[in-house]
């Protein structure tokens, strides 16, 4: 079955998550700082009268926290609601958002790719940029590698650093 990838940036590094979870992309935040949170957990974010909880995926990646927001774009996901009809025609794998909504800082959007299901290679076993957890896959695109993100994994990774049994909002 072929689906589509949207595709975004991190420093250098290319990661992509299907394309059915992705809500929108929002440019100018707001963000307000959330007292004694992790480090995972950037802030919450007043979106059109709902609360948005702002994950920095740079820090979910064992990475630098971004610096410059101002420059970032929010990756705003689905939730479970949103979702249910996609798992339910098969054109995603059961997976759990949460009722709430979350967004992924990123430094910027890039390509969506159509691949097809054996396009999606396992993540290779010394990939070092990213926790293996968190990697669904890679993509081969012409010269590049797309790295293919398990958003259940990483939010349920930030569910686990927050330490609050399961929500993140």
């Amino acid at each position: 079955m072929s689906r589509q990838i949207a595709t975004f940036l991190l420093g250098n590094t290319l990661l992509g998550i299907d394309i059915l979870l992705v809500k929108e992309v929002y440019r100018h935040m707001a963000i307000s700082p959330i007292p004694d949170a992790s480090s995972h957990l950037r802030g919450l974010m007043n979106l059109r009268g709902r609360v948005v909880t702002v994950i920095d995926l740079n820090v979910c990646l064992n990475r630098p926290s971004a610096a410059d927001i101002d420059n970032c774009r929010l990756l705003i996901l689905k939730t479970q609601e949103e979702i249910t009809r996609y798992i339910h025609e098969g054109y995603i794998d059961d997976i759990f958002m949460g009722e709430d909504i979350v967004g992924f800082l990123i430094d910027r959007m890039d390509d969506v790719l159509t691949v097809e299901d054996e396009d999606i290679l396992p993540p290779p076993p010394n990939i070092v940029e990213v926790d293996e957890d968190l990697v669904k896959g890679v993509i081969k695109q012409g010269n590049r590698l797309v790295i293919l993100l398990d958003v259940a994994s990483v939010l349920e990774s930030v569910m686990n650093a927050a330490g609050d049994g399961g929500n993140y909002n």
